[in-house]
């Protein structure tokens, strides 16, 4: 029998730029070939999309089919952005520069970045789109959502579904491509706002104004969802009701082979008994309109140091900035309710294949690309058992090393090793972004998401990556350190409104700091110290 390809391992051209950063954290973990199906050529389609809608593509564009000239790809079961190549295609856009995107993805701009120019053959068609997608964008996502999440409840959670489990797979993934497509064009929107106001308040002689007012935006999915875990943990929320509301977020959320909250509310549970055991926490809600009051506050200052002439469009801006942040968390929410239905429907569908005897387990069926799927369906796939054999083995080995977050060409992968529990000498780094006060406290390092952790009183939560399933953990830390991400991630926003002190994007936090370090961490001054 010939050898079992593996559609995770990926390739890439010498000299191609790539980053894990920001999209790391969208599938944190290693895929499975099922989620390829979602997240490779699907999700290539999708962010081209987003360009379309502004213009800066031709509408009749076509994916190549050359994965190297692709935005998104796949490496060792890791999704990596193409820095040079959405570099080339962003900057057409009015206002916006190779660098600044470099800079806003990863905190940074490479000394030898190669220089690129927009096509100005595509201004007056962006001059005509981009306004009509800045005006409906909004509505866009937000009609997305319900009707998503009404369906979501419907087939998904209350397992109303008629149509063939194998049906529902391949129109799940059609689901997602377009909210999806349609998230990245509003990601697009809030990179440009967030921009705008970092530069308007540097003009302003104070580059930290620009944090503050990107804080305390007030009722974004993920400190709702914090808040009703608290409501969970103090009798005023039924377990099912949270479900009903937020049972699509858990561990992983991003893959489609995880087990969410609907599935298994073990998490929820867990995190619900540590917020009933934490008397000195500070409900989340609480904790927003704090941050939205020093949001207000920043928003008064800015306004003050800009001149008269500026100021209307300046006070447009930090409006229209606000409901772009809440409108993120819509689309996200409603991306990650598509890839659930996804979830369902392919164990309903490896449930059969096992009544049929073509697959061993029901989770066997995550590794199978959604058109052998389609092929074991019609009983064209006689070797699945050997494929998914294979495919574990790729996918374990994948699992035992980790990729740069940022690399050229095949990346080489670094073998995962165990902390050195040597002298380390003096600890001390800083992050792609940062925000809040300083703190100090305990430090707690959850490597893996499925471990149970219990953060106490002053306690600081050192990870990986976060996720919107994160929420109710962070709203109990002191302060969030972060290796994976930049000021425009998951983990900056929620910390910003939740008025958690942050430095995310560190690369190497979990590998430097132990578990019961005494930290201190400045989010002015973007910086982590390992205290004495």
């Amino acid at each position: 029998m010939p050898q079992v390809s593996d559609p995770t391992l990926g390739t890439s051209e010498p000299g191609r730029y790539w980053t894990t950063t920001n999209l790391g954290e969208a599938a944190p973990d290693v895929m499975s070939p099922l989620d390829i199906s979602i997240w490779g050529e699907t999700a290539e389609r999708g962010w081209q999309y987003s360009m379309k809608a502004f213009g800066v593509l031709p509408s009749k564009q076509q994916a190549s089919k050359n994965t190297n000239d692709w935005g998104l790809t796949i490496f060792y079961g890791r999704i990596a952005l193409n820095v040079d190549a959405v570099r080339a295609i962003v900057v057409t856009l009015p206002g916006v520069s190779g660098d600044d995107f470099e800079r806003d993805l990863g905190g940074s701009v490479r000394p030898d970045a190669p220089p690129v120019k927009g096509k100005k053959s595509r201004i007056p068609v962006i001059m005509v789109k981009a306004p009509l997608t800045l005006v409906r964008q909004s509505k866009v996502m937000h009609a997305h959502y319900g009707d998503v999440r009404t369906w979501w409840e419907r087939e998904v959670l209350d397992n109303g579904a008629t149509a063939p489990a194998i049906d529902r797979l391949v129109a799940g993934r059609a689901r997602f491509e377009k909210v999806f497509g349609d998230h990245c064009a509003w990601r697009f929107v809030f990179s440009g706002a967030q921009s705008a106001i970092t530069d308007a308040a540097k003009k302003a002689g104070d580059p930290l104004l620009g944090t503050r007012l990107m804080s305390g935006v007030g009722e974004v999915f993920e400190t709702r969802m914090a808040d009703d875990l608290w409501r969970v943990a103090h009798g005023q929320l039924e377990e099912a009701e949270f479900i009903r509301l937020w049972g699509y977020h858990g561990p992983n959320e991003g893959n489609v082979d995880a087990r969410v909250w609907r599935e298994d509310p073990t998490p929820v549970r867990a995190l619900a008994k540590s917020y009933a055991e934490r008397t000195d926490t500070e409900r989340p809600k609480d904790r927003e309109t704090r941050s939205v009051a020093l949001g207000a506050e920043a928003e008064r200052a800015l306004l003050a140091a800009t001149s008269a002439a500026k100021r209307p469009a300046m006070r447009w801006l930090m409006r229209r900035s606000r409901n772009i942040v809440r409108t993120l968390q819509v689309g996200k929410a409603a991306y990650l309710m598509c890839i659930d239905g996804v979830r369902r429907a392919a164990r309903d569908f490896g449930a059969e294949q096992v009544a049929a005897g073509t697959l061993a387990e029901v989770d066997d069926v995550f590794y199978l690309q959604l058109e052998e799927c389609q092929e074991l369906a019609a009983g064209r796939l006689p070797n699945a058992r050997e494929i998914v054999t294979a495919r574990r083995g790729y996918r374990a080995a994948h699992r035992q090393v980790e990729l740069p977050v940022f690399f050229n060409g095949m990346p080489e992968a670094i073998r995962r090793e165990a902390p050195a529990t040597g002298d380390r000498g003096a600890v001390e780094f800083s992050g792609a972004a940062s925000g809040g006060a300083q703190v100090e406290g305990r430090a707690r390092v959850l490597l893996d998401v499925n471990d149970a952790i219990s953060l106490d009183d002053g306690d600081i939560l050192v990870c990986r990556f976060t996720d919107p399933s994160w929420a109710p953990l962070m709203s109990l830390a002191e302060a969030l350190v972060i290796d994976v991400g930049g000021s425009a991630s998951h983990g900056a926003v929620v910390a910003r409104e939740l008025g958690i002190p942050y430095v995310i994007g560190t690369e190497r936090g979990t590998s430097l700091l132990r578990d019961g370090d005494r930290i201190l961490v400045d989010g002015e001054k973007n910086l982590v110290r390992v205290l004495p």
